[in-house]
């Protein structure tokens, strides 16, 4: 039997396996040891965020999880829905076996396109399988997503997350940047929630949006963009 450790990250779920001998005889002070000591190969850890959102002033002081992730969204995607994804995971956590299963509604494509630092990675399904990630390893993909939705209005809203990083009943640190790229000469961002905030940096331009956040808890992106008028 093994204990799973599960890490939410975007609207992808990564399931990390390891012996029941792990966490089971782990008190709360050696679980916290973990993320403050880049020594370790096994989780340590242990959290007291119990999943509000919480936007840090600053990154951690010690290396931690990173989900960089770009949407484009095309023309077509106007009548479709479907948007363009890259995104990669950089900091990964040493572990024997992950499974990455991405929850997006709908969704199609999905294809490896970088790892580091992992022995085996294969696609299978909605999911992506890791094998012998060591410490630091990466992985980037590439997929479409039906995630651009038609409002009531005629406006558009783009829906990205939830972003979380959770072991157990905590939530941890991590790092999302997320760029955006839109047919300016269709659309006009109207609003992006959460709001811009300290631990929360958002840069507009016409045609590209860029968002760099630290933060712990549950993290739902959300554009709102109205049609220019022809």
């Amino acid at each position: 039997m093994q204990t799973r450790l599960n890490l939410l990250l975007c609207l992808c779920l990564l399931t990390l396996s390891m012996p029941a001998s792990g966490f089971n005889e782990l008190t709360p002070e050696q679980l916290e040891q973990w993320f403050e000591d880049d020594e370790r190969d096994h989780p340590y850890e242990t959290s007291s965020n119990d999943g509000d959102l919480v936007f840090l002033p600053s990154a951690p002081a010690r290396p931690t999880l990173h989900s960089s992730n770009i949407l484009t969204i095309e023309p077509h995607s106007l009548q479709s829905g479907w948007v363009n994804v890259e995104q990669c995971y950089r900091r990964l956590d040493p572990i024997t076996k992950v499974e990455v299963v991405y929850r997006y509604k709908q969704m199609r494509g999905l294809r490896i396109t970088q790892t580091s630092s992992i022995g085996k990675a294969r696609v299978e399904g909605q999911s992506i399988q890791l094998e012998d990630v060591a410490r630091h390893a990466s992985l980037c993909m590439q997929a479409q997503a039906r995630i651009l939705y038609r409002q009531q209005d005629g406006s558009w809203l783009l829906r990205n997350g939830p972003f979380q990083r959770r072991f157990l009943d905590g939530y941890f640190p991590m790092q999302v940047t997320l760029t955006v790229s839109y047919p300016d000469e269709l659309l006009s961002l109207q609003q992006v929630s959460p709001a811009a905030a300290n631990g929360f940096e958002v840069q507009a331009e016409p045609g590209r949006i860029h968002i760099n956040t630290w933060f712990e808890g549950k993290l739902m992106i959300e554009l709102a963009f109205g049609g220019r008028v022809k």
